[in-house]
This record gives C-alpha cells, structure tokens and sequence, in this order.
C-alpha cells in the first residue's frame, strides 16, 4: 500500500526517476535542502510498498506583494514541484498529495495556493483546472522556450475570493502598443540580468 511521509534527506539521491521526466523543473540540492529545513510539512513524498519513491511535492509558505485592505498582507502557500513517476500516472496520487498539502496549509490559515505551470503540460493543466486552480495570469517566457501560465486556488480563508482579483487570461495589444510591450518586457529582462 503507497504512504505519503515528509520528504527526508536520503531521499533527494532516490527520486531521479521522477524529476527526469520532461515537465518536471529539475532544482539543485541546496533548492530541495532548503525547503525541508524551511518548512519539512510542506514537502511530502509518496513511497510504494517496495520503498520506492513514486510521487513528491515540494511547496513553501509565502506573503503576497499585494495588500487585500488597507494593510494586510496575505499568506499563501506555493508549490514549487509536483511529480508522480510515469508508472504510477492517473492513479490519484498526484490529488492525494495535493489534497494533503491543501489540508496542512488551511491549517496555516493561507489565503490561497499558488503554482506555475507549462500550458505544453496538458495533463497538468488538467488536473490543476479539476482540483480547483484558475489561470491567474499568463507569464511571457517564464520557462527558457514557452509561456507559463500562473495558476492560483482560494482557499476557506479567502470567501470572496480576494486573492483572484486582477486575473488575467490573455493580454491582447493593439499594434501601435506592441512595440512599447516588447520595450517594457526588454527592460524587465534587463532588470532581472544586472539587478538581480
């Protein structure tokens, strides 16, 4: 029977067969190392009855940039990486982590969860838009060669929905602005590049 357990140090020389796959973002050791010291709840790991790991999630607690009321910030939580090794897909266990996460950040009393995926990753997109996850805004080159889109989920905390304000699915340009977009996408790149 498959158990879900927190992500462990000898577990990051076991889960290669999972985060090789192409739509997983593969991170550095000290990425992995730093978020189970950061917060060990948040990152969980779903073991096959031969000790196999099969599925992993790697998330952090945040607060958002943007104030809801005059003053007050929200908390969120973000998944950073969520992978299911190719043998054990369609399964559930993908929504068995998820659920499990969901559950440990409404304990937290969060707003919202948030993640970033591909649009190439059908499947993702998929499952994400089934437990619950709205396109809160498309992001221009996030990934080296695509788009990504940034997805967001409410949480009980946020009832009027709060945490989806300023949503956005596509930007449409007229073509005297196209230029002043791809300007202004020019200089954020170079912000990024020297100011980082």
């Amino acid at each position: 029977m498959t158990s879900l357990r927190e992500l462990v140090p000898a577990d990051l020389f076991k889960f290669n067969s999972i985060v090789f796959d192409p739509f997983v973002e593969g991170y550095h050791m000290n990425f992995y190392l730093r978020k189970m010291i950061q917060n060990p709840k948040l990152c969980q790991v779903a073991v096959a009855p031969d000790d196999r790991l099969i599925g992993l999630l790697v998330s952090t607690r945040g607060v958002s940039k943007n104030k809801i009321g005059e003053e007050f910030r929200p908390t969120y939580g973000h998944i950073s990486l969520l992978a299911v090794a190719a043998d054990y897909r369609r399964l559930g266990l993908a929504t068995c982590l998820m659920g499990q996460f969901t559950e440990t950040v409404e304990r937290y009393a969060d707003w919202y969860v948030d993640l970033y995926v591909r649009p190439s990753n059908l499947t993702a997109m998929q499952l994400y838009e089934s437990l619950g996850f709205v396109k809160f805004r498309w992001l221009s080159y996030f990934y080296e060669n695509e788009h990504g889109y940034e997805l967001r989920m409410p949480l009980c905390r946020d009832v009027e929905r709060k945490s989806l304000k300023g949503i956005t699915k596509y930007r449409f340009y007229w073509l005297y602005q196209l230029p002043y977009a791809l300007f202004k996408e020019f200089l954020k790149g170079l912000k990024v590049l020297f100011f980082w």
